[in-house]
């Protein structure tokens, strides 16, 4: 108990915002906000030390519950401000407390977007907004998240395609194991230029980066410019990006374990799986030269 008091406008603004819990605990929304003004606005100090307290002993919740509450509400009202459709559920949109406002907006488009069947689930926004927190890959950031595709995959990549025309998401450095022909770096910016010949492609693994550059290969491809290509990415078999290139593809490599990237002076390997997707006229020679890796899938 404190001895604080508030004014009688306080308490009456108290009296309203606990009706709106009272009548809300199915609109998260409208509690979220009912929670956020308590808490900021100290309504709660006449009875209570703490907002934990408050929490806990007003409505039987932990001031955690409270905030994943208040983060979705605000979660909602960003993204109302600037699209047509707000998560309509606290599970659709608590993934997307994760991100940035301006990430939420673009993350939930997204979701909408790429929904199996137009259902969103909680699972799938999960799925996108992991996606934007993989950090950039290769030259789409400086410093610590620049890494680099091993050895021994780009040996059985040749051992496969013979030799690499292009990578067009590149470094000088990446290229110095890679060793393509003709490189596309992050200043330069491959999808602006032609793609043809023998490609290997270990794209930046942000959004909307690493849809753009699997959007740009399918094309390619498809139009016969690339005659041959393996791709290196994480294995998000839910995105509409590995939809895209997997379904085109000749054959798949699910490498047993993370593969293990490099940079000048360090490893890593990141927290999720990759895959090597092929497309080409060579899939035996693929099987051969990758189910080393692991496990190789054909179609």
């Amino acid at each position: 108990m404190t001895s604080d008091v508030i004014s009688i406008q306080e308490a009456q603004r108290l009296e309203s915002l606990e009706a709106t819990i009272e009548r809300g605990m199915r609109t998260f929304v409208d509690v979220g906000n009912a929670l956020l003004e308590i808490r900021d606005a100290r309504l709660y100090r006449t009875t209570h030390g703490t907002f934990e307290d408050y929490c806990r002993e007003r409505w039987g919740f932990t001031r955690m519950r409270a905030s994943q509450m208040i983060a979705a509400a605000e979660v909602v009202q960003n993204v109302n401000n600037c699209l047509q459709r707000a998560p309509e559920t606290e599970s659709q949109a608590r993934p997307l407390t994760q991100l940035e406002p301006e990430q939420q907006r673009e993350a939930w488009q997204r979701a909408m977007e790429t929904a199996p069947e137009g259902k969103i689930t909680a699972a799938h926004v999960q799925s996108v907004v992991d996606e934007y927190r993989q950090p950039a890959h290769v030259s789409f950031n400086g410093g610590n998240n620049e890494w680099y595709t091993p050895l021994e995959y780009i040996e059985a990549a040749r051992a496969v395609m013979g030799e690499i025309d292009l990578d067009p998401a590149s470094t000088q450095t990446a290229n110095s194991i890679v060793g393509a022909a003709t490189i596309y770096t992050a200043e330069q910016d491959g999808l602006l230029f032609s793609w043809a010949g023998r490609v290997w492609m270990n794209p930046p693994y942000a959004q909307p980066l690493v849809q753009q550059f699997c959007d740009k290969l399918v094309t390619e491809f498809l139009v016969g410019h690339v005659t041959e290509a393996m791709v290196l990415v994480n294995n998000a078999t839910e995105t509409r990006w590995f939809q895209a290139v997997a379904g085109i593809s000749d054959a798949v490599c699910f490498p047993q374990g993370r593969v293990r990237f490099w940079a000048p002076d360090r490893e890593s390997a990141p927290l999720q799986g990759q895959a090597v997707i092929y497309m080409g006229p060579h899939r035996e020679k693929f099987t051969e030269h990758f189910s080393g890796f692991g496990l190789v899938l054909s179609q």
